[in-house]
Order: C-alpha cells, then sequence, then structure tokens
C-alpha cells in the first residue's frame, strides 16, 4: 500500500508540472506582441470613446495669424491727355499707411458689381456702389495690382482713346473687366485681413430733366 501512494504522488505532481508548463508560453508570447507591436499605441479601440481628439501641436502651431488691415488707405486717380485730347493716359494709385510688416503682401481689386445699389431707386437719388460690411466673395472681385506691404503705394495704368461717361465711378481699362468700386486687403502666409474701402463708388438714377452724357 505504502509503495503505490507514492506513486500516486509522485503522478498527480508530474501532471502539475506538464498543466504548469502548457499555459506559461502563452502567455508569454501575449506579452510580446503587446510591447512590440508599433500599431498597439495608435489602436483606437486602446482610447476611451469619449475623450475628445486633441489637435497635433504641430499642426497647429504652423498656421500664422491673420496680418492686420491697411490703414489710412487712398486712392488717387490721374488722367492725363494728349494735345488733341483723344488719347488719355490714366493712372490710379492706392497708398495705406501699415502694415510694413515683412512678408505681408497688399493685394488691391475691383469690385465689379454696384452691390449697394437698390433694385429700383427712385428718379433724382444716388449712392455709394460699396458699403462697410458688405460680403465680397471671389466672383465679384478683379486682381488689380499687388505690392509688398512695406512699399506702401502701388500704381497701375492704361492708355485709351476718349473718355468715359460713368457717375462717381473708378475709371477702368476697356481691355479688362468693369469694376464700380476698389478694395484691398494684406495677405500673409496663409490667410487674409479684411478688406479695406478704397474708393466706394457710386451709382446715380437721373431725374426727369437731367442731363446724362
Amino acid at each position: 500500500m505504502h509503495s503505490s501512494s507514492s506513486r500516486f504522488a509522485i503522478t498527480i505532481i508530474a501532471g502539475l508540472f506538464i498543466i504548469a508548463g502548457c499555459t506559461a508560453a502563452p502567455t508569454s508570447t501575449t506579452d510580446l506582441t503587446a510591447t512590440g507591436s508599433p500599431t498597439v499605441a495608435t489602436n483606437p479601440a486602446t482610447a476611451s470613446p469619449s475623450a475628445p481628439a486633441s489637435p497635433s501641436p504641430s499642426a497647429t502651431s504652423t498656421l500664422a495669424p491673420a496680418p492686420p488691415k491697411p490703414t489710412r488707405v487712398t486712392f488717387v486717380e490721374q488722367v492725363r491727355a494728349s494735345d488733341d485730347g483723344l488719347v488719355l493716359d490714366i493712372t490710379q494709385t492706392v497708398t495705406w499707411a501699415s502694415p510694413w510688416s515683412e512678408g505681408v503682401e497688399v493685394r488691391v481689386y475691383g469690385v465689379t458689381e454696384c452691390i449697394a445699389e437698390p433694385p429700383n431707386p427712385s428718379p433724382g437719388t444716388s449712392g455709394p456702389c460699396l458699403v462697410v460690411h458688405t460680403s465680397l466673395p471671389a466672383s465679384i472681385r478683379t486682381l488689380l495690382a499687388t505690392a509688398p506691404a512695406s512699399d506702401g503705394t502701388v500704381s497701375w495704368m492704361w492708355t485709351q482713346e476718349g473718355g468715359d461717361c460713368d457717375f462717381g465711378n473708378p475709371a477702368y481699362d476697356r481691355n479688362g473687366p468693369v469694376y464700380r468700386a476698389v478694395v484691398l486687403a494684406s495677405y500673409g502666409a496663409t490667410d487674409h485681413s479684411i478688406f479695406v474701402i478704397a474708393a466706394p463708388g457710386g451709382w446715380w438714377r437721373p431725374a426727369l430733366g437731367d442731363i446724362v452724357c
């Protein structure tokens, strides 16, 4: 009996070692996969579903703020006629006092619609074509000139035969789009300032008896 009991106890102990050896290998393999795979750290399943996504610091740090809008803006139109008065040299100039920052560009646009004109103005009334706080989509803007902000001024010119009869509006090159007002803005690397009115232009509905050229 004693010899049989001893063999039974040895058999049980040997079985425990076999079971322990079978369960140890999978545990070791799982640990190596979790620490060795580079995709585990970015697996969405490991993050809390309710945690908001944070913007990448590198993405936000590269966006430069919009430059300030041009200040103390002026618009001047000069017309020089030939001796016989049939040919005109027209120069338009926009100036600004600031910004003068390095890397900032000023772009001047003509506005191709008289946005502020009412649909059916009464005879004898008039008004500006452009007022502040007006939306200016790209579809109604035509680029006239660009210059570094540090220049403080930019001009453009053209030559034409004969004059124009257009109440209150800047002259325009007949080889390009008609524009009714002039605006400008400061442009940086990623954004631009709000637009500033350089010349608002104007509309006019003649009254009975008014002479229209």
